[in-house]
């Protein structure tokens, strides 16, 4: 039995070079100080029309085993031991090259359970639909089921998808204060007493800057703490929660 845990990073497209006029001043159009047009063009890392994944993080906790494809100036790899878990750091000097590896990979092996963090509201659409912009076809179907019932549908095989962001509510999360409130990442593995993927000096919102400052290794590693955190936010709910 294998489960993938997966978690994507993404940065904007360059603003100026990445959209003709028509297009600037519909995505500026309610934007009236400086302030709110920089907030609008950092928006872009949240949107697969807007913004590139520049980091694909996957492990697969029952053999400790996981990989990290990353954009980067050059071709390189290089396989690390840490804290038991063999992990691999390869990098891609494009995009559709990184998401086309990725593809090939869930198309190739087969797993049991697909594992994310906020998965369904984010790191699938993006992946699926950056890829399709970038002519990429997905191999699999990460939207396949329904709102309360999520599947990743390859061609051999469907597979429960676990979005512990909706586990942890539930499936509901609609209480804002109470027992229903969602909570980031972060905060549920520290409430859980795991390591917070925080603590190696890097959070999502700083991921374009060490992009543009050529850190693209460090988005790495910070990818693979998110994913590991998911991993052992994900045995928790499979030993507590889980029925």
């Amino acid at each position: 039995m294998q489960s993938l845990v997966f978690d994507i990073e993404t940065i904007p497209l360059p603003f100026d070079e990445s959209f003709d006029d028509v297009q600037k001043e519909y995505l500026l159009r309610n934007a009236k100080t400086e302030e709110e047009i920089e907030h609008q063009k950092q928006f872009g890392a949240l949107n697969p029309f807007l913004g590139r994944i520049v980091c694909i993080g996957i492990y697969i906790p029952e053999s400790k085993k996981g990989a990290a494809l990353f954009l980067d100036a050059v071709d390189t790899e290089q396989t690390i031991e840490q804290d038991e878990m063999s992990i691999k750091y390869k990098s891609f000097v494009s995009e559709p090259e990184l998401l086309a590896h990725f593809w090939l990979g869930l198309e190739e092996k087969r797993y049991n359970a697909f594992v994310s963090f906020n998965g369904r509201n984010f790191d699938c659409p993006f992946l699926m639909l950056r890829s399709a912009v970038l002519g990429v076809r997905p191999s699999v179907n990460l939207m396949a089921g329904t709102r309360w019932q999520f599947f990743m549908k390859g061609k051999k095989y469907e597979v429960e998808h676990f979005d512990l962001a909706d586990k942890l509510v539930f499936g509901t999360g609609f209480d804002k204060n109470g027992a229903m409130r969602r909570f980031n990442l972060d905060f549920y593995t520290k409430a859980f007493g795991l390591s917070s993927p925080k603590s190696g000096g890097i959070t999502g919102y700083e991921v374009p800057q060490f992009y543009a400052e050529g850190r693209s290794r460090e988005i790495a590693e910070y990818c693979m703490r998110d994913v590991r955190s998911t991993a052992e936010l994900y045995e928790k709910w499979q030993t507590l929660l889980k029925f």
